[in-house]
């Protein structure tokens, strides 16, 4: 080892940061965490508001305007789509137009305007997701409310539609038969092993007290067949489901139900519950992640701020859902579950994240000036709740757009865009191309992102069998220098057996480590403090390569010397 930085010679000291368990409620919130991490942005260039508040004088809800609410978002590669939804605070206007949030220009489009023939009906409370695998925006039920007017009867659907942006048109692909019931509030994504669309409960009546079902549902090749798991998470509406792109499988997690039980007996007593649970489908069962018990207010892995009126994304970069908004806990006619008087609100101000490498869930909020985060209003979001939300790749961004925000008279809607993504992003960009050697080809390639808190690894491949083969990892920390290519050739005959195409890509070598390959594979660790350990690691840049010794057999010559491609990797603030 020579030269190696303070910063980085002090990282394998530490053991990757365990994320920290939400508190117990209580009446002092915790403070805003300091940067770096991931922060929420207004995207102005989208025409954003000043906390989502609308000019001044009476708001008249209108057709073709992108002020809604009450429906998800559903992100493609490079877009989100904002479909229908109320034009005002969850009241029975309803649209159904079609905009399109495009991520990578900042700006709004119409694609559809309001009423036009061949539209799916207007609605809200619908289940809304992008399917990849067709490149289609899909649609499934949901409740006109009072249709364009205000004043129609609220009808519950049953429905599917599909748009496709090729040809900018809806397609009604409802099936003659075979469809689940009418349902509102019902959660829906794309299912990577199937191919299909998961859909998951919903309210089957529009009344009170609601009926809830706990149905998994599956829409592939046109066709709605009632799926059978196992095991199914109790029935709920207004859940987030997710695609886990980086799992291969889907995530729900919150959601809403009424059950109705004796306290005492001789009262029936009708009792809201807020879900605080993640559960994962596999393609075929659905298993428990993580859940907070509310009766006994014990959890080994914490519970969101927001248990309703909130859509989550999943950011597969960072590997965390994202949940920010919407009601909190508190429920003033509870009886027997008892969430406490911190996490309540309509909405909270709180965003929450569900690391998916530990199961569990950590809660930030604003700094606030009274004891109930959730009451006050965010300097940068406000307070939205029902808004269009999802992850786009083609940023690398979670972005919230819309939704109802409380802090505006009457909670009026809004057309606001605020994006979150850490600040600075990790990466871990490869460069260059490996030589061969006796193994074949030697290739390295990143595990995952260097990300602050975690473990980063790198793994090489197309070693020769050990013991005559020995991985050697070597670490450039001198960000200010670009990599550089030096021929191991030319080294000889300090080092000797350099082939065609095998070059030092590193600039300096501040760190070095032997590693015997198994199977023809080596890896290497590198453990990454927390920001709140060392606050300057996040923007480090170093460069990593492998590169391979062989031995001649006893007496052990130095003979050869190969190496593989190298990695450029930046240090990200979750």
């Amino acid at each position: 080892m020579s030269r190696l930085p303070l910063r980085l010679a002090v990282l394998p000291l530490f053991a990757a940061a365990a994320i920290a368990q939400l508190p117990t409620p209580s009446p002092n919130p915790p403070t805003l965490r300091a940067a770096p991490r991931a922060t929420w942005v207004a995207v102005t260039t989208a025409g954003t508001t000043t906390n989502g508040t609308l000019s001044a004088g009476t708001y008249a809800p209108l057709a073709n305007t992108t002020f809604r609410a009450d429906n998800p978002g559903a992100a493609s590669n490079d877009a989100i789509y904002v479909f229908g939804g109320s034009l005002a605070n969850n009241t029975a206007t309803t649209a159904n137009d079609l905009w399109k949030f495009d991520a990578v220009a900042g700006t709004f489009t119409q694609l559809i305007a309001d009423g036009v023939a061949g539209s799916p009906a207007h609605r809200a409370r619908a289940s809304i997701a992008w399917n990849p695998a067709t490149n289609r925006l899909v649609v499934f039920g949901g409740n006109t409310r009072g249709g364009p007017t205000g004043v129609g009867v609220p009808t519950l659907l049953n429905d599917t539609w599909e748009y496709d942006p090729g040809t900018n048109a809806w397609t009604n692909v409802t099936p003659g038969a075979g469809n689940p019931s009418p349902r509102q509030h019902a959660s829906m994504c794309f299912d990577p092993i199937t191919g299909g669309m998961l859909l998951f409960g919903g309210q089957v009546n529009d009344a009170s007290p609601h009926v809830i079902n706990n149905e998994t549902w599956l829409f592939l090749g046109g066709v709605w067949t009632q799926l059978a798991p196992a095991t199914s998470p109790p029935a709920r509406c207004q859940a987030s489901l997710m695609t886990r792109t980086d799992y291969n499988d889907c995530v729900m997690c919150v959601g809403l139900d009424q059950t109705t039980y004796n306290n005492p007996p001789t009262n029936t007593v009708v009792e809201q519950i807020r879900f605080l649970d993640v559960w994962r489908w596999n393609g075929s069962d659905w298993n428990l992640l993580s859940n907070y018990d509310v009766l006994t207010n014990t959890g080994t892995q914490g519970f969101p701020a927001s248990a309703i009126g909130a859509q989550a994304a999943y950011d597969p970069l960072r590997h965390r859902i994202v949940v920010q908004g919407g009601n909190g806990h508190t429920v003033g006619t509870n009886v027997t579950y008892l969430y406490g008087t911190l996490y309540g609100g309509s909405p909270t101000n709180w965003t929450s994240e569900f690391d998916s490498l530990t199961n569990s869930w950590t809660l930030y909020s604003r700094l606030t000036t009274t004891p109930t985060a959730f009451g006050n209003n965010d300097s940068v979001i406000g307070r939205i709740s029902r808004a269009f939300t999802g992850f786009v790749p083609a940023t690398k961004t979670l972005y919230k757009v819309c939704g109802q925000n409380a802090a505006a008279t009457g909670s009026r809607p809004t057309y606001n865009v605020y994006s979150y993504q850490a600040n600075p992003i990790a990466v871990a960009d490869p460069y260059g191309t490996g030589c061969s050697g006796p193994g074949g080809t030697l290739a390295m390639a990143a595990d995952d992102l260097p990300w602050n808190g975690r473990t980063f690894s790198v793994t090489g491949t197309g070693f020769g069998a050990a013991p005559n083969s020995v991985a050697v990892l070597m670490l450039s920390a001198v960000g200010s220098f670009p990599p550089g290519a030096v021929t191991l050739a030319s080294l000889a005959p300090i080092v000797p057996g350099g082939g065609p195409g095998c070059d030092l890509l590193i600039q300096t070598l501040d760190y070095s480590e032997g590693l015997l390959p198994s199977a023809g594979t080596a890896t290497w660790m590198l453990p990454l403090p927390d920001a709140t350990v060392d606050p300057t690691l996040p923007g480090v840049t170093f460069y990593v390569q492998f590169a391979e010794l062989v031995f001649a057999p006893f007496p052990s010559n130095w003979v050869g010397t190969y190496a593989s491609n190298g990695i450029t990797c930046t240090v990200g603030a979750l």
